[in-house]
Order: C-alpha cells, then sequence, then structure tokens
C-alpha cells in the first residue's frame, strides 16, 4: 500500500492523530478533526486533462479523498448532479443568475451519499465486522445503501418519530434500525458508546464524510465553467456539509483552478436555529435543550461541525440566517411551480433565505447564486403535504368535473398554505350572508345558497363543541359540505348518541337515527367508542339495510395544536361489488368527527350501488 499523503489533525488544538487512533473527534479537547493533505503529494497524482474533461461524479475526484486502496472502493455511481439555471427565480428575484444543486439526484436521493462513499470504504480499509450512526434520517438510507453493497451489518440509531420515507430506505437496505425517545444529539452519544463497546466502525458527520461531501464544491465550479459563485447558499445541521463545501472551494483556490472564493450563506429554521445564535451574537455555539421544526435532516440540537462551519462561514465574508418553518414549505412549493423542482423542506431552506435576503438587500443584483438543495422531496412527503391540498375525489361523471371547476373548489386548500391557524371568529356569524364574506374573503369562492346554508348548519352544530373558529377549522367544513351535497340522497343521518365508557369494560352506545324515512333507536358493545356506536347503527337498519359493506381503513388528522384543535377523520368503506369511498369528519371532538365521516362514507357508497 502507498504511503499516506494526509493526516489527521484537531481543528481547535492541532494535536496530530492517525486514524487508527481516532476517525471522530479529538481525543485531547473532543472538537472535530481535519484531513490535512500533502498537497504537492496530491498535485503529482492529478490528471489535470481528465480532471477537466472527463464526466462529472463524485469518483472523478477521487485523488482529493483520503482513500489509500482504491480496490476497496464502494460507489453507487454518486456526484454529477444537475445545477440547474433557474430563469424564472433569477427573474423574480432580479437577479444576475440563481442556480440549483440538485443534490436529491444523488442515488438515495441526498447529498450524504458523496460522504459515504469515503466513508464506507475507509470502514472497509480498516477491516470494520460492522458499522453503526447516529442519523435524522438521511445519513441512515445512504449509510444503509453503501453498507448493504459492502456486505457489512449497519446498524442505524435515529429519533423516534424520523419521516417514514428516511426509515423505508434503511429498513429497505437492510439496516437495523433503533427508534430513540430522544433527540439526535442523544442517538449520537448512543451510537458512540456502542462502537466503543461492540467494536463497530462509527460512521457519522465526522472527519471522511466531509472530504466526499466536498465534491460539491469542485462541480459548482466546473457547471459553472471553472468559475465559482458570488454567493452559495445551504443548509446547516451538524455543519458538516457546508464546512466541506467551503472545504472543496478552497483547494481549488489553492492549487489555482479558481481566482476568488465565494460568500457563504448557511440557513437554518428558527426552531434549531443554533448557529444563527453564535453567528448574530458573536459567541459559542450552545446546546440548544429542545429543538421544534417540520425540517427534521436539519434537527440538531448541538452541531458537531458548529465551530468550522463558523469559521467557513466568518472566512468567507458570509453570514448565518434562520427562517421559519413556514417559510420553508412556501419556498418547497415555490421551487416545485416555478422550477418543478421537488426537495424535501430542509432542502428548501436556501430558497426561503433567498426571499429574505432580497428583501433585506442584502444581495447585489448583478450577483450570482447557488442554492444547494440537500434531499429530494420523496424523503419526507408528508411534511409537504401540510401545506398542500388534497386531491379532490368526484365520482366519475362529467358534471362532477364541471362542479368542481365551477366552484373553485381547487382555491380551498391552496388558500390555507398561510395563516391557517388565525382564529377567524370565536362568536358565529350572525347569519349566511356575513359567512358568505368570510368564505370569500379566506378562500376566493362564492358558495351557492344550498352549499353556503349547509356550511352555516355544520358551523352552529360545530359550535356546540368550540365556539373559536379556525381558518383550517373553516376549510374542513366547507370541503365537507361541498362533498356530502355532490350526493341527492342523505339515506342515513345519526340524530343523536349517548355512550357509557368505562376504563376495563367494553363502552356501549345508545344511537338515534333516521334511515331513508324512518327513525330508529338501538344500542351495541365495542371495542372501543366508535366501534360501539357504528355497531349500534348497524344494528339500527339490520333488515332495512342492502349495502352489505366493510370498513377498511381509519385515519385520524389533528392539523393545529391544542387539545381543543378540530380532528378531520377519514373513513375508506368498501361494499360487496368492490366499490371503495373515503367519508370524511370533521369535529373538536373525534368521536363526532368519526361518526360524521362514517355516515358521510354510507351515503357515498349507497349512491355508487
Amino acid at each position: 500500500m502507498p504511503t499516506k499523503f494526509y493526516k489527521l489533525q484537531c481543528v481547535s488544538c492541532k494535536t496530530d492523530f492517525d486514524e487508527s487512533q481516532t476517525v471522530t473527534t479529538c481525543l485531547n479537547c473532543g472538537d472535530s478533526l481535519d484531513v490535512i493533505y500533502d498537497y504537492n503529494r496530491i498535485k503529482t497524482r492529478l490528471n489535470n486533462f481528465s480532471l477537466r474533461k472527463a464526466p462529472l461524479s463524485a469518483m472523478k475526484y477521487a485523488d482529493f479523498y483520503p482513500i489509500m486502496d482504491f480496490e476497496k472502493i464502494v460507489t453507487l455511481k454518486e456526484g454529477g448532479t444537475p445545477l440547474y439555471t433557474t430563469s424564472n427565480l433569477a427573474k423574480k428575484y432580479k437577479l444576475k443568475d440563481v442556480y440549483v444543486k440538485n443534490e436529491g439526484a444523488n442515488p438515495t436521493g441526498v447529498f450524504k451519499d458523496r460522504g459515504t462513499l469515503v466513508e464506507i470504504t475507509k470502514a472497509l480499509e480498516m477491516n470494520a465486522k460492522a458499522i453503526c450512526l447516529a442519523s435524522s434520517g438521511n445519513m441512515a438510507a445512504s449509510a444503509a445503501a453503501y453498507a448493504s453493497l459492502a456486505r457489512i451489518p449497519c446498524y442505524v440509531l435515529v429519533p423516534e418519530g424520523t419521516p417514514i420515507g428516511k426509515l423505508s430506505q434503511s429498513l429497505t437496505y437492510g439496516a437495523r434500525v433503533l427508534q430513540i425517545r430522544d433527540t439526535y444529539s442523544v442517538c449520537a452519544k448512543l451510537a458512540e458508546e456502542m462502537a466503543k463497546k461492540h467494536k463497530f466502525y462509527l460512521a457519522g458527520d465526522y472527519v471522511f464524510r466531509r472530504e466526499g461531501q466536498k465534491s460539491q464544491a469542485y462541480e459548482i465550479i466546473e457547471q459553472l465553467y471553472w468559475k465559482p459563485p458570488d454567493y452559495l447558499i445551504c443548509p446547516i445541521g451538524c455543519g458538516t456539509n457546508l464546512s466541506a463545501i467551503w472545504k472543496g472551494f478552497k483547494e481549488y483556490f489553492e492549487l489555482g483552478f479558481i481566482d476568488k472564493l465565494p460568500k457563504l450563506i448557511g440557513v437554518q429554521t428558527e426552531g434549531c436555529a443554533t448557529i444563527v445564535e453564535a453567528f448574530s451574537k458573536k459567541q459559542p455555539i450552545k446546546r440548544w435543550d429542545k429543538v421544534n421544526t417540520i425540517c427534521s435532516a436539519i434537527a440538531v440540537n448541538f452541531p458537531l461541525d458548529g465551530n468550522l462551519v463558523l469559521n467557513a462561514i466568518k472566512e468567507s465574508k458570509g453570514m448565518a440566517i434562520s427562517v421559519s418553518d413556514l417559510e420553508a414549505l412556501e419556498a418547497e412549493q415555490q421551487l416545485g411551480k416555478e422550477e418543478s423542482i421537488f426537495v424535501e423542506p430542509s432542502g428548501a431552506l436556501p430558497l426561503a433565505a433567498l426571499n429574505k435576503l432580497v428583501k433585506d438587500k442584502k444581495i447585489d443584483n448583478n450577483s450570482s447564486v447557488v442554492l444547494v438543495m440537500t434531499g429530494v422531496g420523496l424523503k419526507d412527503p408528508i411534511s409537504a403535504l401540510k401545506n398542500l391540498p388534497d386531491p379532490a375525489v368526484l365520482d366519475p361523471e362529467i358534471e362532477e368535473i364541471d362542479r368542481y371547476i365551477d366552484l373553485k373548489l381547487y382555491n380551498i386548500r391552496s388558500a390555507l398554505m398561510n395563516n391557517k391557524e388565525d382564529i377567524l371568529w370565536k362568536k358565529v356569524p350572525s347569519d349566511s350572508k356575513e359567512l358568505q364574506k368570510i368564505i370569500k374573503k379566506e378562500f376566493n369562492i362564492d358558495l351557492q345558497n344550498i352549499y353556503l346554508q349547509k356550511v352555516y348548519d355544520n358551523i352552529k352544530e360545530f359550535s356546540e363543541k368550540n365556539t373559536q373558529m379556525r381558518k383550517a377549522d373553516l376549510q374542513y367544513i366547507v370541503e365537507n359540505a361541498l362533498k356530502e351535497h355532490a350526493f341527492a340522497e342523505e339515506v342515513l343521518k345519526v340524530l343523536d348518541f349517548h355512550l357509557n365508557v368505562q376504563m376495563h369494560d367494553k363502552p356501549s352506545a345508545s344511537v338515534k337515527l333516521r334511515f331513508k324515512e324512518e327513525i330508529f333507536e338501538s344500542e351495541a358493545n365495542g371495542v372501543g367508542p366508535v366501534d360501539a356506536i357504528i355497531n349500534a347503527i348497524k344494528n339500527g337498519i339490520k333488515g332495512k339495510d342492502s349495502l352489505n359493506f366493510s370498513l377498511v381503513d381509519y385515519n385520524v388528522e389533528i392539523d393545529t395544536p391544542g387539545t381543543d384543535a378540530v380532528v378531520e377523520v377519514r373513513i375508506k368503506m368498501r361494499d360487496k361489488f368492490g366499490n371503495e369511498v373515503t367519508g370524511s369528519g370533521t369535529s373538536p371532538d373525534v368521536i363526532v368527527a368519526s361518526i360524521n365521516a362514517f355516515t358521510r362514507g354510507y351515503n357515498v357508497l349507497n349512491a355508487r350501488k
């Protein structure tokens, strides 16, 4: 094996280490490590013609990585991701050039693959029997994929509640995933203990990962015809990625490939602004006891490479700024609508930051800006749906499509992007005319009288439980009223119900209902309150109903905070002919919402029959 052309060095106390001693943090002061190269040796290894002419890929830059044995390289053909010229965004912000480096185009859909290439290769060089790591989701999927290819076991510790898109990837690649009821930082500490005790290779946002991720800078320079941008905007989690990109730019600068360096802008959310706080207050980075952000990929309460990224931002004469979760979600949708690029919420942070920077006139109009979009939107589709409308569900009739277009039903949820928790009123509007004005203002639709009256009736029913009305609550009520009136006949209606619920006995329910033109009362037990009421309904219509249906799925969603939040329930039902429909109901009471969803589903299924 050739002689080493690099060493590991602590970024703070400058102590040198060999990788047989540590590949994670300094054994003296605990800070991050950096790879220090003999660049004269690297120059002798470089093929300048190949560097300038070969197609883009992370493997193209193998001479810049601390890899000793090329036969052990584990690659999925990562890198070579597109740099989009976004003319619509440039025009909107009146900037010279706005580019998007789409790292979601990597093999597992995230920038982490570049670092995993180097890290898993080094694990094989060091004869690792298994790897373990902590992750907020993206690194888990990436490490699992490369470990699978390398045929070594992979143990992953993630915070409980990690997006299912990321977990499903990790599990599919064969990772042994453990969900920990705590933060990413706690997962990282446990992974470190686990590696030490079981003699596993500890992977993560450490020194070798940074070396692979710096290839983003090399590619951006080449894609801009060997010129760096004026600004580069990137999300910050652990700080590893942005500090890696800065290292890549500096290496090309020191090798004479570029004649200037870009200004770095790091972005975090307001609910996890550890770096931004330290940068603005000119203080050391503090551990946040609690982080609260929808951008799970950057939800790190104490960034391991925080000092490195702070130094990079300061050295580049850049800045660190924070945006809200709502601004991130709006940027995610803006990027999709303006440029047809779908990223996860964390990946949209650079665009959210650009919005702010242009508004505050902190970026010159004659500037070129690169936005690093770190992960594909399919990593966390649930978050994207929080501000997006559910697709309309219609009967297979052209009249239904006409109704959708004529009533502008597409406006209802698209209007909910902003201020969904705004309180519209604490007292029910005096009449339907006043209500019509509110609906017009909030959703930009004019309801016909038949729908307006139904909405008004539902609001009065809603106010029996909660007189306060949020924007999101009204949206649900309007949607459900329109769905309900798509069908002429309401064969089933629950007029009232009573429940007897105890901790140890089965709940019992009595219901009063109208079926067709008759009124019935009946009773039943069930495994839960909703089951008891539905069983009572079934008993009431037994012998009078020929529908013969079964319940297929039951889903409860709470879209606003607080114990008084409105609940949306969806119940999927199927009849004996295979027809399937989904009924939905809303209320501050989950049981009322469930029964509304059941009866609406029943009526739709009956109409289909």
